[in-house]
């Protein structure tokens, strides 16, 4: 059976959204929210939910104050009576069977950790319609920029796909948990990295991840996520991007590089992550509002 772990601080009216698809999962029997001392209605919330689901276990712990998302899920895995972890945010939908598919993929696979694919919801959007417009995904692009150590979530691309990390949303095992913690260093700003950690963690040291397209999670759009790390300015959201690459690539990048074959030195690539953190605040949006209305201009020209 499945553990399911989430951290959450004061995310009340997203888990109203999202948390009924944690329990309506096959194969979790228990579900540990950990509260990062947040003081909002999360209980009430997720009691009232989880009435629907009496076969389904609901562990609430409460940190008095915040300990940030890493330490949660270290608190919530430590509480887990199953084997196999599954973590998932708590402004994001999961696909029905999700649960299940990783645990049959990460052991058909012998892997560390299994995602599926994420998909970032758009305002109006439903889930049929947000699983119909991205499918296999979106991007013609390879699934990960490795010399900058960044996923390329959008990337098209079928069937099940090893990568030295994925998403967020992933599922593994609690003696790997016990054995490669994550790290509490990503507490404060917006944590980036903070996931990815524990998965190249799993990476450098022999253990492979993958991702598969046979289930998805639906990430919540901004307009209903009010609070979080993504909600820091442009600035703070680069200067953080670079100070926790920085952390990561004095852990990693060695042993990362020597397993995937680049021969590009840290320093490089730490500059060239710093420029691609730059351009993906300030470059990247109006560049794919321009190509956005392009498309949708050629389109209309053919209809016509």
């Amino acid at each position: 059976m499945i553990s399911m772990v989430i951290p959450t601080k004061n995310r009340a009216h997203t888990l109203k959204l999202v948390a009924q698809s944690y329990f309506a999962q096959e194969g979790v029997s228990e579900i540990i929210f950990v509260n990062d001392g947040g003081d909002d209605e999360t209980h009430k919330v997720l009691e009232n939910i989880s009435k629907d689901f009496p076969d389904v276990t609901l562990k609430i712990h409460d940190n008095p104050t915040s300990v940030g998302a890493s330490e949660a899920r270290n608190i919530g895995s430590n509480l887990a009576s199953n084997d196999y972890i599954l973590f998932c945010d708590d402004d994001e939908y999961m696909e029905r069977g999700y649960a299940k598919t990783c645990l049959e993929k990460l052991k058909s696979l012998d892997a560390g950790a299994v995602s599926g694919r994420r998909i970032y919801m758009r305002d109006g959007e439903n889930l049929d319609g947000a699983l119909l417009r991205f499918g296999n995904g979106m991007r013609r692009s390879k699934p990960m920029n490795y010399v900058i150590c960044e996923l390329v979530n959008g990337a098209i691309y079928d069937g099940d796909l090893s990568l030295p990390f994925t998403n967020a949303i992933i599922l593994t095992r609690k003696d790997l948990l016990e054995q490669f913690p994550f790290d509490g260093f990503y507490a404060r700003g917006n944590g980036y990295r903070e996931e990815t950690d524990y998965q190249m963690n799993l990476f450098v040291n022999g253990y492979d991840i993958y991702v598969t397209n046979d289930c998805h999670t639906m990430h919540l759009p901004m307009s209903q996520v009010k609070t979080g790390g993504q909600r820091v300015n442009k600035f703070r959201r680069i200067y953080w991007a670079i100070y926790y690459t920085n952390y990561f690539f004095n852990k990693y990048y060695d042993r990362y590089a020597k397993r995937v074959n680049i021969k590009t030195p840290k320093k490089v690539a730490l500059l060239l992550f710093s420029v691609f953190a730059v351009y993906k605040e300030f470059l990247r949006p109006p560049l794919y509002s321009v190509a956005m209305t392009v498309l949708k201009f050629k389109r209309s020209i053919k209809k016509g």
